[in-house]
């Protein structure tokens, strides 16, 4: 397993700490810092565990890697810029607030413009639950979303990924 953490532990770091990079300049460029960058955080992953993998191929593996490897190397690379990525934001959004709070009115200003439609097709119940939950919505309930929504999406990507390089010796 040793080989495995030490082979990708750095791609997961770079790659969150390049999220926190991007938080902080979509924070100053007046952007919705949080949304963009999980959408960052997801676009760049792939490519972060495809270069990891095929490090591990080629320097750990002898030119050799089983599905199972890469799956192992991807899931390290994955969870750590997950990690590092939500750790971040919910620090940045302790230190300031108004982030948080910005975001928070934002997705019940949106959930509000979308009452009718909601009631309509679902039920008035379930808005009010919804909106309820917005409305108590902390800083540890967005680094769960940013770290959870990495975390999944990319599982997708590594099996895809760990196919692609997968290469053994006859």
């Amino acid at each position: 397993m040793h080989k495995y953490i030490k082979s990708s532990y750095l791609f997961g770091l770079t790659g969150g700490l390049l999220c926190l990079l991007a938080f902080w300049v979509l924070f100053l460029i007046d952007l919705e810092p949080i949304d963009f960058t999980l959408f960052f955080a997801c676009m760049i992953t792939p490519v972060f565990v495809f270069i990891g993998i095929k490090n591990f191929r080629d320097n750990f593996g002898d030119g050799e890697l089983l599905f199972a490897q890469g799956m192992t190397v991807g899931f390290v690379i994955y969870a750590l810029l997950a990690l590092v990525a939500a750790a971040g934001i919910a620090l940045f959004l302790q230190l300031d607030q108004d982030i948080f709070l910005n975001y928070r009115a934002e997705k019940i200003e949106w959930l509000q413009g979308k009452e009718a439609y909601i009631t309509e097709n679902i039920n008035k119940e379930a808005f009010e639950k919804t909106l309820e939950k917005n409305e108590e919505m902390s800083i540890s309930d967005i680094a769960l979303d940013v770290f959870l929504k990495i975390f999944m999406l990319e599982l997708f990507f590594t099996i895809i990924i760990s196919i692609i390089l997968k290469r053994t010796k006859k």
